[in-house]
């Protein structure tokens, strides 16, 4: 089922995602994993920040609190080649990302983001998430951040605003 199948005008399709990454129809949940899904893999960011479905060649925007990406789990781990990486588990999602933890920063209220999808959406890290990736933040050399361990590099976790 698409947008285009309700009476509704395209400004408003009457999806909300809310700060925890839960997504309504109106105020009904939608829990339907394959809906869920086949939304994803649908969703685009326009150059003004907002969030849409595209759909059948047309874009119908949808409300976002914060982001529809909501880190669940970080696990550090091996990858293929040896190397220490880490893995997220993304709400709703079954394929798990690797952090590029050169793309992690702080936002309003101290909450912690990095970038998913290849960098095109920012995600939050749930509070449980937050603090499985914090025994691996420390103080920078300098003492006036903080910097994320990831092997034998360390990055910069910078304040910034809302991406």
């Amino acid at each position: 089922m698409n947008a285009e199948t309700f009476e509704i005008p395209p400004e408003d399709v009457g999806i909300h995602v809310d700060a925890e990454g839960d997504w309504y129809y109106g105020n009904r949940l939608i829990f339907r994993k394959e809906i869920l899904q086949t939304f994803y893999e649908h969703l685009g960011r326009g150059d003004d920040g907002g969030y849409f479905l595209e759909w059948q060649g047309k874009l119908h925007p949808i409300r976002v609190d914060d982001t529809p990406f909501v880190i669940t789990r970080v696990d550090m781990v091996n990858d293929d080649a040896g190397t220490q990486r880490i893995r997220l588990t993304l709400k709703h999602l079954d394929e798990p990302e690797w952090l590029d933890p050169e793309t992690v920063w702080v936002g309003r209220d101290n909450v912690l983001y990095c970038r998913v999808r290849d960098g095109a959406f920012p995600a939050r890290f749930s509070r449980p998430a937050y603090y499985q990736i914090a025994q691996w933040i420390e103080p920078d050399e300098a003492g006036e951040g903080f910097s994320l361990r990831v092997g034998d590099r360390t990055y910069p976790v910078p304040m910034k605003g809302p991406a």
